[in-house]
């Protein structure tokens, strides 16, 4: 009777526990993804996604259309007229961005989401958007929690085949963050690496089970991040871009938009954005960027993180590198021989290592209607970046021959303050 009464309490108990690790274990997936679902997320800037595995994978195995990650950041969220994604859409191109990115996601970000999605990356092409306000002296990971998750550290570490610099490297950066400082166990295996000390059999085997249930976790919250953008925001702008693929037209389009949308100041910024985020604040903004510094950062040691898994995954990557809005900057005084420079270091660290395709628009940011507001591309800066990425991914993949250097690992390269001398000597 005493053991009769135990079970009818603690035997309900025993058996949910048990049903959710089937559930888990399971081999099978959780859910199914649909081309719809896939079509949504392309464009969702939602965290689920970044962070997680299901829909990259399914995205990047689709052979219904041929999705190619765009990796960024806040640029991707301005789903203007002339987006990549619109035009891809409008056009029927044989290519469909999948965008990787909101604000804050800067190169340590993409190197964990990546390790989600070899699938999308292996003899794949991709585009990889670059801002300068990403190199900054001091530590701005800030946001790193928002779009971290234990299951990019599961498959990292499950990927690691031979110990590289890239990876002790990588394992030192995730040591200093307490999503993982904190966790027990991706500490002590996490540190091992950074130790450069192969990981046991029963480390891999506890490492297969967490990545399990991690995996089983984000096939079922995966889809909750649904958004309306597509309906909402690429089908309108689709409806008003010209039937002609014509960069004249197109950039004939745009020109009027941007007059139409940028009439309360004198710096080409959008109105809306003009009005709710700068014009309070317009005297204190006089001259506060003269002090920002790109040429000396961390980032570049987290973007060459970004470079060897390329290499490794033998990715054709097109590299856009932003400009800054320059009626802008003049008004904010950022100095111009410093910008230039921190896009020359930038420059010399993909050039030196084989990655030659680059849309260098640094230099353009006075161009009318070139910038949206004071950083990201707007109007005709969209039509000028569709004029390098189109040709690029309509061509199709090109094998790559990359040759990573892991210096740039260094905090030699991170402090290296350019100049053209130390540029052409750094080894």
């Amino acid at each position: 009777m005493k053991k009769r009464g135990l079970w009818w309490i603690f035997g309900p108990v025993i058996i949910a526990f048990v049903l959710i690790g089937a559930l888990f274990l399971a081999p099978f997936s959780l859910n199914h993804i649909t081309q719809n679902d896939i079509r949504e997320a392309s464009v969702s800037f939602s965290k689920n996604v970044f962070k997680g595995e299901a829909i990259k994978t399914a995205a990047f195995n689709d052979k219904s259309k041929r999705y190619v990650p765009f990796f960024g950041s806040s640029e991707l969220l301005r789903l203007d007229t002339m987006h990549p994604s619109m035009l891809a859409a409008k056009y029927h191109r044989n290519y469909q961005p999948f965008l990787l990115g909101q604000a804050a996601t800067e190169a340590l970000t993409h190197y964990l989401s990546m390790q989600e999605m070899p699938n999308g990356l292996h003899k794949k092409q991709a585009v990889f958007i670059i801002s300068q306000q990403w190199f900054t002296k001091k530590n701005s990971k800030v946001s790193f929690s928002e779009f971290y998750s234990p299951l990019q550290t599961a498959n990292w570490l499950q990927r690691i085949d031979r110990i590289t610099p890239t990876d002790r490297f990588i394992a030192d950066r995730l040591l200093r963050e307490k999503q993982v400082k904190n966790n027990a166990v991706y500490n002590r295996l996490v540190t091992k690496i950074s130790n450069n000390q192969p990981l046991s059999n029963a480390d891999k085997n506890i490492l297969s089970v967490r990545h399990r249930m991690l995996l089983r976790e984000d096939q079922l919250f995966s889809n909750f991040s649904a958004s309306n953008n597509w309906k909402n925001r690429v089908k309108p702008a689709i409806g008003r871009l010209p039937d002609k693929d014509d960069a004249a037209t197109l950039l004939s389009e745009t020109t009027k938009l941007g007059e139409q949308e940028t009439t309360n100041n004198n710096f080409q910024i959008k109105n809306s954005f003009y009005k709710y985020r700068i014009k309070l604040n317009l005297k204190r903004l006089k001259n506060s960027q003269r002090n920002f510094d790109y040429r000396e950062s961390e980032e570049y040691s987290d973007l060459q993180a970004v470079l060897a898994e390329f290499a490794k995954q033998h990715t054709d990557v097109l590299f856009i590198i932003q400009p800054v809005n320059q009626r802008w900057t003049d008004y904010t005084g950022l100095r111009k021989e410093m910008y230039y420079q921190s896009v020359d270091k930038v420059k010399k660290q993909l050039t030196s290592q084989g990655f030659n395709n680059i849309a260098d628009f640094s230099r353009d940011g006075g161009q009318n209607y070139f910038m949206q507001d004071t950083i990201h591309l707007g109007w005709n800066g969209w039509v000028a970046a569709d004029q390098k990425i189109n040709p690029f991914l309509t061509k199709g993949y090109q094998p790559v021959n990359y040759h990573i250097n892991n210096n740039y690992l260094s905090t030699r390269w991170q402090n290296l303050s350019p100049t053209p001398e130390n540029l052409k000597s750094f080894k």
